[in-house]
């Protein structure tokens, strides 16, 4: 399991608590924090826990760079890519398994569900639920999950400073089927409520947009990291 991490002090220690209480086998987990130069005490939080911490600040920005350095790490034959603020289901491991077991399957994420109820973010998940339900393109706070030789195979993720997990999933899709988990991972709503929901919608869409057509995303890194890069977010 890999978490990318940058300024997660409020949120990493629930989450990978709720990592090895929620696996059927937690003693089989493998936990691999790649910190891209946290200003808080994102690392402090978790010195007593079974995990693999690394520091790399020269990720910052780059989320990809952390994920794939984590990828090449990792010594498991299953890869979840995990975000510092979401919370897997109950029994993610043997789920995982159980969905990779299928022919021709080579990876998959959960449905996803916010921590805040709120009518707006119910239109947003109905929303994010039909596109990736019909294209199987998963964005990061799902939980992608793949075998470690697949992601090895296709580089990877890509050089992409956003949307690199629905670039990701799109090149997993070369080598076969991606199945979803329809048992949600729960994810904090904190970027709407910090950053404005109708803005932080707007900026999505448009995003999301800009991928289906194949246009440059990566000047709008800036803006979405300036929501993301403030220590206790």
């Amino acid at each position: 399991m890999i978490i990318p991490t940058l300024n997660e002090e409020k949120y990493l220690r629930k989450t990978i608590d709720n990592v090895f209480l929620s696996a059927q086998n937690p003693n089989c987990l493998e936990v691999l924090v790649v910190d891209a130069g946290s200003t808080d005490h994102t690392l402090q939080t978790i010195e007593e826990m079974n995990v693999q911490t690394f520091l790399k600040p020269e990720f910052a920005l780059k989320k990809y760079e952390s994920l794939n350095y984590g990828m090449a790490q990792a010594k498991a034959d299953v890869l979840i890519f995990l975000d510092a603020d979401s919370i897997l289901p109950k029994g993610f491991d043997e789920m995982i398994l159980d969905k990779l077991s299928s022919r021709g399957t080579v990876g998959g994420a959960f449905d996803l569900v916010f921590d805040l109820s709120d009518w707006r973010l119910s239109v947003i998940l109905a929303l994010n639920r039909i596109r990736y339900r019909l294209g199987h393109l998963f964005y990061g706070d799902q939980a992608v999950f793949c075998r470690k030789t697949v992601a090895e195979a296709i580089g990877g993720f890509p050089e992409k400073e956003l949307m690199e997990s629905a670039f990701f999933c799109k090149k997993l899709k070369s080598k076969g089927r991606l199945k979803l988990i329809r048992k949600p991972i729960e994810t904090s709503a904190r970027r709407f409520n910090e950053n404005g929901f109708f803005k932080v919608f707007w900026f999505d869409v448009t995003m999301w947009i800009r991928f289906v057509l194949n246009l440059p995303l990566d000047t709008y890194g800036k803006k979405y990291w300036g929501w993301n890069l403030k220590p206790n977010g």
